[in-house]
């Protein structure tokens, strides 16, 4: 619907390409699917796009949805095809390879060739006891997810079915072209009207368990909720002993963790390296100068270390990183962990914004 109706922006994140879209449904009706889409239009506070077209292929045999579906894409310029979803699609058996390829060489390369990017909804198998959702993969072939460009996960979380909530994490596993995203939440509210869709930022603890992320900042996100021991680092990320304690030791060398002097079972206690500054602004009884550095303008004038990473995340997403350099930032300028600081908030993020704007770097939107 963001594609199809012209919007800049999905969850803060840039639409490179617009256009018409068609959605070719195997598995609902027409009625549906109208109601639906109808309820996210109303929460997205629009009117449901002209150029999003719909083609339901209940009854229909796959190869004559696909024939009729490729001709009116290219009849009305469609840019993105959703296939909803790929088991009632499948000509074949789902978990040999050489039908997965078969029906990919026969049903999806002509929408590629024909320049309209395909979007294939898939299932996973049944999670195990034992299994973590984030190591399975589609059901079937691996050949599934071999011959996909981009591969986004989808989990459900918390859920209420007495408010009428359901959070759901997005989870970009693959890529062929580009970097990884890093994982974020929608929450999704629902009601007879409307369907609303948010973005939540991840919790430290959340950040910890994400295997898209790599071991050293799981590690230094586990340490975010405290200091503690190598053992409560491994349970807290899942990551493997030795894993952890290399990362450890490449975070001591890089000046993010420093130990506390606390030793259990001949392991050292460690913790986020918080370095002492004086406040952003001096109060008028305060005669001793501050450093530059101790500023929001002098963090930026003299960056650390960290800063111009910081920097290069909020670039590629500034409206879901912009909160983290701001809590990045005021950690590095003010005490933390006062009330005055918390107070004080808005005062980074004002100052950060004119750090931005100076520097020629785009805000997020409001």
């Amino acid at each position: 619907m963001s594609v199809a109706s012209g919007r800049k922006k999905f969850f803060g994140r840039d639409i490179a390409v617009h256009g018409p879209v068609m959605y070719l449904d195997f598995e609902l009706d027409a009625d549906e699917q109208h109601r639906r889409v109808m309820q996210l239009a109303t929460g997205m506070n629009m009117k449901v796009p002209e150029d999003l077209l719909y083609v339901s292929t209940l009854g229909v045999r796959t190869h004559e949805a696909i024939e009729f579906a490729l001709s009116a894409c290219e009849e009305h310029q469609v840019v993105l095809v959703v296939l909803d979803s790929l088991g009632p699609a499948m000509v074949g058996d789902m978990a040999a390879a050489k039908d997965v390829i078969e029906f990919h060489n026969c049903y999806i390369a002509p929408f590629k060739a024909a320049g309209i990017t395909p979007l294939l909804v898939d299932h996973q198998a049944r999670q195990q006891a034992g299994e973590g959702y984030q190591s399975k993969g589609a059901f079937g072939s691996a050949y599934k997810e071999h011959l996909s460009r981009s591969l986004i996960q989808v989990e459900a979380g918390d859920r209420s079915a007495e408010q009428g909530t359901l959070n759901v994490r997005l989870r970009h596993k693959k890529t062929n072209f580009g970097a990884l995203c890093d994982p974020f939440d929608v929450s999704l509210e629902f009601s007879d009207e409307k369907i609303l869709a948010s973005v939540r930022d991840l919790t430290p603890s959340d950040r910890a368990q994400e295997a898209t992320l790599n071991a050293e900042d799981r590690v230094a996100a586990a340490l975010e909720d405290g200091p503690a021991y190598p053992d409560d680092l491994v349970e807290a990320t899942g990551l493997a002993r030795g894993t952890v304690k290399n990362k450890i030791t490449a975070l001591k060398k890089a000046g993010r963790v420093e130990v506390t002097g606390e030793i259990r079972s001949q392991m050292e206690r460690v913790r986020l390296v918080a370095p002492r500054h004086r406040p952003i602004k001096e109060s008028a009884a305060s005669a001793t100068p501050r450093e530059p550095t101790s500023t929001v303008a002098g963090l930026f004038a003299n960056p650390p270390s960290w800063l111009p990473g910081q920097l290069e995340k909020y670039r590629e997403n500034p409206g879901l990183h912009f909160e983290t350099l701001c809590v990045a930032v005021r950690a590095a300028v003010l005490d933390g962990g006062t009330r005055e600081d918390e107070a004080r908030a808005d005062e980074v993020r004002e100052e950060v914004k004119r750090e931005l704007v100076a520097r020629g770097v785009p805000l997020p939107e409001e």
